[in-house]
C-alpha cells in the first residue's frame, strides 16, 4: 500500500485464499467486523458502500436476496448478494444487536451515525 497524498490511498486487494481464510477466522469472534468482511469478499462491494446499508434494507433476507445498492463513488447501480456464507454472518450478527429497522447496520458507537470506512481500513491493516 502506497500513499500518495493524505486524500489519495492506493489499495491492494487481499488475493490469497489462505489469507482469507487466515482473517475470516481472527474475526469470527466479532460479529459485527465478521459480517463486514465476508459481505465485502463475497460482494466486492466498498467498504464506503457496505457502512451505509440500514437494517431495513437486509431484514429478513433469505439466502438468494438481492439487495440493490447506489455506488457513492460512482453514483451507479450495484447489489449485494445474499449468499448463504452472508446469511449466516448476517444471523450471528443480529443474535448480537437488535437494531431498529432505520438503524445503520454497522451503526459507530458515536451517535446515530455508521462507522466510517477510514475505520474499516484500520480494522483490515490491523
Amino acid at each position: 500500500m502506497s500513499k500518495t497524498s493524505t486524500t489519495n490511498l492506493t489499495v491492494e486487494p487481499i488475493r490469497k485464499a489462505k489469507d482469507v481464510k487466515a482473517i475470516s477466522r481472527l474475526l469470527q469472534s466479532r460479529p459485527r467486523d465478521y459480517l463486514l468482511w465476508v459481505m465485502g469478499i463475497n460482494n466486492g462491494l466498498r467498504a464506503k458502500d457496505l457502512v451505509r446499508i440500514r437494517y431495513h434494507q437486509v431484514e429478513g433476507t433469505k439466502i438468494g436476496a438481492v439487495i440493490n445498492i447506489i455506488e457513492t463513488k460512482t453514483g451507479k447501480s450495484n447489489v449485494l448478494v445474499i449468499n448463504k456464507a452472508v446469511h449466516k454472518a448476517l444471523q450471528g450478527y443480529l443474535a448480537e444487536v437488535e437494531p431498529a429497522p432505520d438503524d445503520f447496520l454497522f451503526k459507530s458507537r458515536k451517535g446515530n451515525s455508521h462507522i466510517t470506512s477510514q475505520s474499516v481500513g484500520r480494522m483490515v491493516r490491523s
